[in-house]
């Protein structure tokens, strides 16, 4: 016979964690901000670029094998659109997180259309 485990919880008592853990963000942003704020957006930005460049990597590859699949079936047997079709839009996703700018067929992934990145005071 199979037994069943049954934890009681007192009412309130996740209201209780959710504000100690409110409460813990707050203290952390008054105390640690003030002095390092800036050092962890620089850190933060880094760690974001490094993981987004990776992930573009690892698309345009994908990319670049999926079209080539693609283009050797075209003239195949079977025909696939489908693989030609994924391997442009991970080519395309690859190009825009990595800034690269790839031209196949005619067709022009990437490439930056924004002539001065950066931030924009409109008054």
């Amino acid at each position: 016979m199979a037994e069943d485990i049954v934890v009681y919880e007192r009412p309130g008592q996740s209201k209780r964690y959710a504000k100690i853990i409110f409460i813990g963000i707050l203290l952390f942003l008054a105390v640690y901000f003030p002095f390092f704020g800036n050092t962890l957006r620089y850190q933060l930005g880094g760690m974001l670029d490094t993981l987004f460049t990776f992930i573009g990597t690892v698309s345009l590859i994908m990319g670049g094998v999926n079209l080539a699949i693609g283009v050797i079936g075209f003239f195949g047997k079977k025909m696939h659109i489908g693989n030609i079709v994924i391997g442009a839009l991970l080519l395309w996703i690859g190009c825009w997180l990595t800034g690269i700018m790839i031209t196949i067929f005619g067709f022009t992934f990437g490439g930056s259309t924004i002539s001065n990145p950066g931030y924009q005071f409109i008054f």
